[in-house]
């Protein structure tokens, strides 16, 4: 069969685009495969910055980003949905961000195939959809409304945590411990039970949406229970074996597949200070790099205590990183406190000691990448769900809050920086990391699909 045109769509969060969306320009760029990405008008430069086409959402989601989906009480205010609901808050972010938009992102996947089948008569197309772009779980049921040039096989691309049920793991989100012996599975099955009684009310808004689409049978869908990642034929991780929890249950075609590639600049990154962090090792300094991500970026949880915590430390360097341009801090800063506005973590992170985030897996998997101990503190998104993966492979400590009182940040941050035993863990996986060939695997996965649809 000849080579498809690959058909990318990606949950539009810098997030999760910024991996997928490398992933992509590999498979293009290094590996010589047609790639189109499904995206809002926000993401636009930097895919066709990439060599990719092009595609928009359309209708009611075509203006999704950061803001639009982070603006939580817009959303609880437009769509009467109770503010107070007995959730992780990992959980209603995922509620806000992916049900409502549903038959949007559908109806824009639909109007993606129709303008390549149209502008390309005769080619094949095979979609390869992030895990949280609900929109693609229509797919194989609706396969037959869309034009033949569709494959009927589908990738999925994780690139946080999966949220698939086991019989060995709580639901996403749930800080109880791992545990394999029967009575730990015998606690995972009732907090499973548990589960399904606490979301039923967005499990029945996800069925209904997805029955919005032309999705006749919804029964066995349950909200974070895994559906939109096994709509798809096969499911390619990003990250290392040892940074998943051993499961029993992985579903067919599940495939842990790498760190998505570092890419880091020829050039300096222009701060004044910089060639401070290049010195730092010479001078017998370690760099504490310290951020909150692009979205969560309020700087009195984690970023102001670092530095204040690290202030009178002589033989410390912090570097702080607001994740918006153009951002300030309004602050007088310790001497030995340095800050940037927007900063690659592929830039820095090489020339880190320490680094202090909230949890996000992108962030997360750029530790491992450069091998750099962290500690971790966020409470949202995946973010807990990243945390208990650090605590357990031993790259790091896990505060599990978004808000840490200074005296657990300062412990932990001394714990980190003093015990070799978190540096030793974090070069091992740097090594695990290097071994595996990320986009490759993802490349042998599409090979793989395309000989079963001969």
């Amino acid at each position: 069969m000849a080579r498809p045109i690959l058909l990318f769509c990606c949950h539009p969060l810098t997030g999760h685009v910024t991996p997928v969306l490398r992933i992509a320009a590999g498979l293009h760029q290094q590996r010589g495969w047609r790639v189109a990405f499904l995206s809002s008008a926000f993401f636009r430069t930097r895919i066709e910055a990439a060599g990719l086409q092009f595609l928009p959402l359309v209708d009611s989601v075509e203006h999704l980003d950061d803001n639009s989906l982070f603006d939580r009480s817009s959303l609880v205010t437009m769509r009467g949905v109770a503010a107070d609901e007995d959730l992780p808050q990992s959980v209603t972010d995922s509620r806000h961000q992916t049900l409502y938009a549903l038959p949007g992102e559908w109806t824009s996947l639909r109007k993606a195939i129709q303008t390549l089948s149209s502008t390309n008569p005769g080619e094949r197309i095979l979609v390869v959809s992030e895990a949280f772009y609900y929109g693609a779980m229509p797919l194989k049921s609706l396969l037959a409304d869309l034009p033949p040039s569709v494959l009927p096989s589908s990738l999925c691309v994780s690139i946080t945590a999966p949220a698939i049920r086991s019989v060995d793991l709580p639901p996403f989100g749930n800080l109880a411990p791992f545990d394999q012996t029967p009575e730990g599975r015998e606690r995972t099955l009732a907090l499973w039970d548990g589960w399904m009684a606490k979301v039923a009310p967005l499990t029945a808004v996800l069925q209904v949406k997805l029955e919005q689409t032309g999705v006749k049978d919804t029964s066995s869908v349950v909200f974070m229970g895994g559906s939109n990642y096994t709509c798809h034929d096969a499911i390619a991780q990003t990250g290392v074996p040892s940074f998943e929890f051993p499961r029993s249950d992985m579903p067919a075609g599940f495939r842990i597949v790498g760190i998505v590639p570092p890419v880091i600049s020829s050039a300096p990154p222009p701060y004044p200070w910089w060639n401070e962090v290049v010195m730092a090792r010479e001078q017998g300094r370690k760099v504490v790099v310290v951020a909150q991500g692009t979205v969560e970026t309020e700087p009195t949880e984690l970023i102001l205590p670092t530095m204040r915590l690290l202030a009178d430390t002589p033989d410390v360097l912090t570097v702080a990183i607001l994740g918006v341009r153009g951002a300030t801090l309004k602050a007088d800063l310790p001497t030995n406190s340095r800050v940037a506005d927007y900063l690659s973590y592929d830039a820095i992170l090489p020339y880190a000691s320490l680094w202090v985030h909230n949890g996000g897996y992108g962030a997360t998997m750029h530790g491992i990448a450069h091998g750099v101990p962290m500690v971790i503190a966020g409470d949202t998104q995946d973010k807990p769900e990243s945390g208990k993966r650090v605590a357990y492979c031993g790259i790091g400590l896990d505060l599990k809050t978004a808000r840490p009182t200074d005296e657990t940040l300062g412990a932990a941050i001394k714990e980190v920086l003093g015990d070799e035993k978190f540096a030793a863990t974090a070069k091992a996986m740097q090594a695990e990391a290097a071994s595996m060939d990320c986009v490759g695997n993802v490349e042998e996965m599409i090979l793989q699909l395309l000989d079963k649809a001969k």
